[in-house]
């Protein structure tokens, strides 16, 4: 049959109501389906058995149950619960510098589907991170650039070499707006010495000159928690919430300090950003009693605390179990919380149809495990949150040999 034969056939079927493009397209079978779990999606309160369906990246359906010859991989999840690609707010990926650790061999295994790096790198490395970090990764990467480069010559000022970058740290940002959520600063007398607050200063005019929001780390003062918080705006984050440092939320009786309280009410966010000295169950638990709960749950995981004590997202979210928080609670922090703060993408962090097929399948698992804080503090859980498979952009994310 000749090109202008098949037309004319494809015409007349379609004129008599056999055959269309967009009968064609609905007859597809699905690029893969996640068959008999519970989906749980706590960003739109939806929880129930379900099948999820995929195609071209995306989801296609969600149906109660959807007949296994229409995907072309099926994948068994009874009992498991499928859930919206996990989101780690504060994590240390770019690979090769500063201790950055390799992204989509921990994504495969941890249901982590987007990674946000919190200030490995500066504006000198932004084309590196772009081209060699975030490009060619399987989960999806974004970044706070660091409001300056470590390469400072050791005769200038501080304060003036940080003041020299703004302008250009400012244009990185910007002009990288695609894959840059805005600027990370390390506040603390133990990562910036006396010079923590003017830095904050410095960071507090560049985000407000150039629009962009601010990612503080806390940790040991001076400055002070108050002088901390004045400084910060609706939208802005404050990480390493939990920490048991002199730079923390809670005052010498265990109370949430004031600043910290009126700063919540004006929209900043607050951030656990676990890490290797910054989660502390004590503080954390004083806190939750008190009705203060994260905006988001993140890992601050890098090479030096993979292996212990933070391990990977799930490893988190069951220590934030432990303290009484409701899996639908710990879940929309390290979801659509999160995702809400990276918001480059429509509707990521939930499971929604159309929206992208980014999907974690966990199990709450029976079983004793140890856990245990940054300052080597253990608990013993019954039960622990664990990843059996990540799916991104539609496919099985598949860690690098």
């Amino acid at each position: 049959m000749t090109r202008r034969e098949l037309v004319r056939t494809l015409a007349a079927a379609s004129g008599a109501g056999l055959w269309s493009p967009a009968a064609a397209q609905r007859n597809r079978r699905y690029d893969l389906m996640v068959q008999g779990g519970e989906v749980l999606d706590p960003g739109r309160g939806f929880r129930q058995a379900a099948d999820v369906a995929v195609l071209d990246g995306r989801i296609a359906a969600i149906e109660p149950s959807i007949p296994s010859e229409r995907a072309v991989e099926v994948i068994p999840a009874k009992g498991l619960l499928v859930t919206p690609g996990l989101v780690d707010l504060h994590t240390h990926i770019h690979y090769g510098l500063k201790l950055g650790i390799e992204a989509d061999s921990l994504a495969a295994r941890s249901g982590v589907t987007t990674w946000v790096d919190a200030g490995t790198f500066a504006y000198t490395e932004m084309e590196g991170f772009r081209k060699f970090i975030a490009r060619p990764a399987q989960a999806r990467i974004y970044g706070f650039v660091y409001l300056y480069p470590s390469n400072r010559d050791p005769s200038q000022d501080p304060v003036k070499y940080c003041r020299s970058v703004l302008k250009p740290t400012g244009e990185a940002a910007v002009a990288n707006r695609d894959i840059v959520l805005g600027v990370k600063l390390q506040v603390g007398s133990n990562m910036n010495g006396p010079h923590s607050l003017a830095f904050l200063q410095i960071a507090r005019e560049l985000c407000d000159q150039y629009r962009l929001p601010l990612m503080a780390h806390i940790s040991f003062a001076p400055p002070t928690t108050d002088e901390v918080m004045e400084l910060m705006r609706p939208g802005d984050v404050v990480t390493h919430c939990y920490n048991a440092h002199t730079l923390g939320i809670l005052d010498g009786d265990g109370r949430i300090k004031p600043s910290v309280l009126a700063a919540r009410r004006r929209g900043v966010l607050f951030d656990v950003g676990h890490g290797s000295g910054s989660f502390n169950f004590e503080v954390a638990r004083k806190a939750l009693d008190q009705g203060f709960l994260p905006d988001t749950i993140s890992t601050d995981v890098y090479e030096a605390n993979v292996d212990g004590p933070v391990f990977d997202m799930p490893t988190t979210l069951t220590k934030m179990l432990s303290l009484g928080m409701s899996l639908e609670d710990v879940l929309v922090r390290a979801t659509a919380n999160p995702a809400k703060i990276v918001d480059r993408l429509p509707q990521m962090g939930s499971l929604e149809v159309g929206g992208p097929a980014d999907i974690a399948l966990l199990e709450l698992a029976d079983a004793e495990v140890n856990l245990i804080d940054s300052q080597r503090n253990a608990v013993t859980v019954q039960q622990a949150l664990r990843s059996r498979l990540t799916i991104c952009r539609g496919k099985r994310l598949i860690a690098p040999v």
